[in-house]
């Protein structure tokens, strides 16, 4: 960088400051002062964005801001190969079927759910007239008091948290 008693250009003053060249065009607009050579002393540059421009918004950008550190050549190989490797391991472990893909999961698991509903249902409808029959009650209303506390405790059951059901582990 050049000391700062000297003049940039609005390139090398915006990698100075930590913003883009266009930024620093709108700047001048505003009142950054620009010498008749449109050049920019650095002094006095400085001085001004100092005194005008919100400290929050500094930094943003340039291609040498102080707050990002350039990304090299061997940083990018260096995470390139750290992809490869993670998207490796995910394809060994969905080879070996320790991942499944979402859709397939939640399709599988809604369908199981609700065949266990229908079949929760289905043992309503079997049970009530063998239920009436040994109590010697009305069929009817003895499948009309299954059939509502079996859908409450399916409500119930379907209320609840995935969290909360125990698989037994």
């Amino acid at each position: 960088m050049t000391k700062l008693d000297g003049a940039e250009s609005k390139t090398a003053f915006a990698a100075r400051v930590g913003l883009t060249k266009g930024r620093i065009s709108q700047l001048v607009a505003e009142g950054l002062p620009v010498r008749a050579d449109g050049q920019i002393d650095v002094a006095v540059g400085l001085a001004w964005i100092e005194n005008n421009l919100d400290p929050a918004r500094r930094n943003r950008g340039g291609a040498a801001s102080p707050t990002r550190a350039a990304t090299t050549l061997a940083e990018a190989k260096r995470l390139h190969e750290i992809v490869k490797v993670q998207r490796a391991k995910l394809a060994y472990e969905r080879e070996r079927g320790e991942l499944v893909e979402t859709t397939a999961a939640t399709r599988t698991v809604f369908a199981r759910a609700r065949a266990e509903r229908d079949a929760h249902m289905a043992w309503v409808q079997r049970t009530a007239p063998l239920l009436a029959a040994e109590l010697g009650a009305d069929p009817r209303a003895t499948f009309a008091a299954l059939d509502r506390m079996m859908r409450e405790h399916l409500e119930h059951l379907a209320d609840l948290p995935l969290g909360s059901l125990s698989d037994g582990a």
